[in-house]
């Protein structure tokens, strides 16, 4: 009987350990994807700046990939196209497009739980629109 225990208690320590490894492995991988997230650019393009067209751009980071065509016209942002969404947060953030169309500004507040996706898809809108006025 008190073998079993002992194998037992080998047993939960061992899992006990694995628990810790890997929520300090996903507590640091999220650290570094919120890094990595706020270091991309943002270049605070007026949309009164920005001719009437469909502008194309992409952003890449190491936790998702995005390809977005937007639409402007009479310097309002009509239409976001999801030409590629691909990682973390891809689907969950796109709702922030809508809020971007709605509000008509590149800037809006982030979407509860896709906080990173929603930065991705905000700087991916901002370099479209920066490259239409820098062209």
């Amino acid at each position: 009987m008190k073998k079993d225990y002992s194998s037992l208690a080998k047993a939960l320590a061992v899992i006990a350990l694995l628990s810790i490894m890997l929520g300090g492995f996903l507590i640091t991988r999220r650290k570094n994807h919120l890094a990595e997230a706020t270091k991309l650019p943002y270049h605070n393009v007026s949309l009164e700046q920005v001719p009437d067209g469909f502008y194309k751009a992409r952003t890449e980071t190491s936790f998702l990939h995005v390809e977005l065509q937007v639409q402007v016209e009479s310097h309002k942002i009509v239409k976001i196209e999801v030409i590629e969404a691909d990682g973390i947060d891809a689907v969950p953030a796109q709702p922030v497009l809508n809020r971007m169309i709605a509000e008509n500004k590149i800037a809006v507040q982030a979407v509860k739980g896709a906080e990173l996706g929603s930065l991705v898809y905000i700087s991916c809108v901002d370099k479209a629109l920066y490259n239409a006025i820098v062209e």
